[in-house]
C-alpha cells in the first residue's frame, strides 16, 4: 500500500517536499505530476521534490508502487489546488507480513488546526487505544474475514471527519468508475442527451466516454470586501424588505459569503491564510437580495486581500460539480495586498471552470447614472463591475446571474481527470465550459 504522509490544502505553489508512506518491497516508486514522472526511487526514504511552479494551477500529483516487472502494484492520488475538505484523514496497513498486518498508520492534516480535540478508532465496531503518534495496534483477527476499521476526528470548530478502510482477503473488488465532472455552458434552450454528447471531449487527443448529465442547484460564493459595508446598510434601509421572484433562489441552491480579510495560521511547518467564510445560506434563509444587503461583515484585524480570496472562492465554488460562479461584491477602492497577481487569479478561475461576476455598491462621481434601469458598468483591477446601488440594479444584476447559472450543465465523464486538461472538440460549436466566455 502507499500513501500520502505530506498533504497540501488550502493553495500552494513552488518547490515542495513530498513525503509517502509505503508498506511492503516495492521495486520501485514514482512519483508524477500532471502525469509526467518527477521523481524515482528503489529504496527508502521515500522523500521527493516537487516543483507546484511559479504560478497557481490545479494539478494531480500521483504515486505509483511498481513490481519488478513495472506493473503498478497501488497508487495514491492527490488532487492540488481543486476543492477539497478543510481536513482529510486516511490509513495505511503496516506489518511484517502483507497478508496479516498487525498495525494501522492514521494520517490526518487540518488546514487550520495541528490538533484535534478527540479521535476515536473502532476496529468491527469496538473501540481501538490510540497512542497519539499515529500507530494502531490491530487486535487479533481472521484474515479470511473482511475487517472494518474507522477513525473519527473532532476539531475545536466543532467539524468532524471520518476515514474507514475495509480489509481481509475475502474482501471483492467492485468496478468502481472515477468520474470528472464538467460545469458546461449551453444556450438555455438546450436539451441534450448522453448520446448527443458523444466525442464532444478530447485529452491528449484521446476521447473521453461522457457517463451522464444533469442540472443540480447552484453553489454561489459572495466575496463581500469590507469597503461595502455603509452602502450595504444603506440599501438594506431603503428597500425595506423589497423582493422579487427575480432575486430569489430556488431550492437547492447555496449562496456563502467570503471576507477578504486575511488572518495566517500556522499547522506544522505550512502556514495557511485563512479567510472568514458563512455558513451556506438557503431560500429558506431570503433571497439574494435580502441576504446580501443584511450579511454582517466579521471584525477582523487581517490584511485585504481580494484577488487571494477570489482564488479561495473558486475552490468553494468548484465543490460539488454543480452549476457555480464567484461575486465579487466592492464598494470605494482600496489597497490589495494579495500575494497573488490578479492576471494569475483570474486565470486560475477559468481553470477551475468557474465564471466570475463583479458588482459595484458605489457610483463614482464621473459616471452619470439615470433614474432608469440602463445597466452602467464602471472599471476594477479584477474587471468591469455591474452597478447595483438600488434595489432595481441588485435585481437586474440578478437576473444577468440567474441567466448565467441557466445555462450550466454538469456532464459527468469517465475517468479522474484535471478540469482544464479536458478540451471539446468542434462537435461541441455552441458550447463552452463554466467561466470561459
Amino acid at each position: 500500500m502507499i500513501a500520502f504522509v505530506t498533504l497540501f490544502l488550502g493553495l500552494v505553489l513552488g518547490p515542495k517536499e513530498v513525503d509517502l508512506l509505503v508498506e511492503g518491497d516495492p521495486a520501485a516508486v514514482i512519483l508524477q505530476l500532471d502525469g509526467i514522472e518527477i521523481g524515482r526511487k528503489s529504496e527508502p526514504p521515500w522523500t521527493f521534490d516537487c516543483d507546484l511552479g511559479s504560478l497557481l494551477a490545479p494539478h494531480k500529483l500521483e504515486a505509483l508502487a511498481l513490481d519488478a516487472k513495472g506493473e503498478v502494484q497501488d497508487r495514491a492520488i492527490q488532487w492540488i489546488n481543486l476543492p477539497r475538505s478543510r481536513a482529510e484523514v486516511a490509513f495505511l496497513l503496516e506489518g511484517d507480513d502483507p497478508k496479516r498486518p498487525d498495525s494501522a498508520r492514521l494520517v490526518w492534516k487540518h488546514i487550520e488546526f495541528d490538533q484535534a480535540d478527540s479521535i476515536r478508532l473502532r476496529f468491527d465496531g469496538r473501540d481501538v487505544p490510540y497512542d497519539g503518534l499515529g500507530t494502531i495496534r490491530l487486535p487479533d483477527y481472521d484474515p479470511t474475514k473482511l475487517h472494518v476499521l474507522k477513525a473519527d476526528l473532532r476539531f475545536p470548530d466543532g467539524a468532524h471527519y471520518e476515514a474507514e478502510l475495509s480489509f481481509g482477503t475475502r474482501l471483492g473488488f467492485g468496478a468502481d468508475i472515477d468520474l470528472t465532472g464538467l460545469v458546461l455552458a449551453m444556450p438555455r434552450s438546450s436539451q441534450v442527451s448522453i448520446q448527443q454528447l458523444a466525442g464532444w471531449f478530447e485529452k491528449d487527443g484521446q476521447a473521453i466516454e461522457v457517463v451522464g448529465i444533469e442540472r443540480s442547484p447552484a453553489r454561489l460564493v459572495m466575496v463581500i470586501d469590507h469597503t461595502t459595508t455603509d452602502s450595504l446598510r444603506q440599501l438594506a434601509t431603503v428597500t425595506a424588505g423589497a423582493t422579487t421572484n427575480r432575486t430569489a433562489l430556488r431550492k437547492g441552491e447555496e449562496v456563502l459569503f467570503l471576507f477578504p480579510k486575511a488572518r495566517k495560521t500556522t499547522t506544522g511547518d505550512d502556514g495557511s491564510k485563512l479567510f472568514p467564510i458563512s455558513q451556506p445560506f438557503t431560500a429558506e434563509d431570503g433571497d439574494l437580495a435580502w441576504l446580501l444587503t443584511r450579511i454582517s461583515t466579521p471584525e477582523t484585524s487581517g490584511s485585504r486581500r481580494v484577488t487571494d480570496a477570489l482564488a479561495v472562492a473558486g475552490l468553494e465554488a468548484a465543490s460539488g460539480g454543480r452549476p457555480r460562479a464567484v461575486i465579487l461584491v466592492l464598494g470605494h477602492v482600496a489597497t490589495d495586498t494579495s500575494a497573488y497577481e490578479v492576471d494569475e487569479v483570474l486565470s486560475f478561475l477559468r481553470d477551475l471552470r468557474v465564471p466570475l461576476m463583479i458588482w459595484w455598491t458605489g457610483r463614482p462621481s464621473s459616471v452619470t447614472v439615470s433614474e432608469g434601469r440602463r445597466p452602467v458598468t464602471v472599471s476594477t483591477p479584477w474587471g468591469r463591475a455591474t452597478d447595483i446601488s438600488s434595489f432595481g440594479r441588485i435585481e437586474q444584476a440578478v437576473v444577468e446571474l440567474r441567466k448565467n447559472l441557466d445555462r450550466q450543465h454538469t456532464v459527468w465523464v469517465e475517468g479522474s481527470h484535471l478540469p482544464n486538461r479536458i478540451a471539446l472538440t468542434a462537435k461541441a460549436a455552441k458550447a463552452t465550459f463554466a467561466g470561459q466566455d
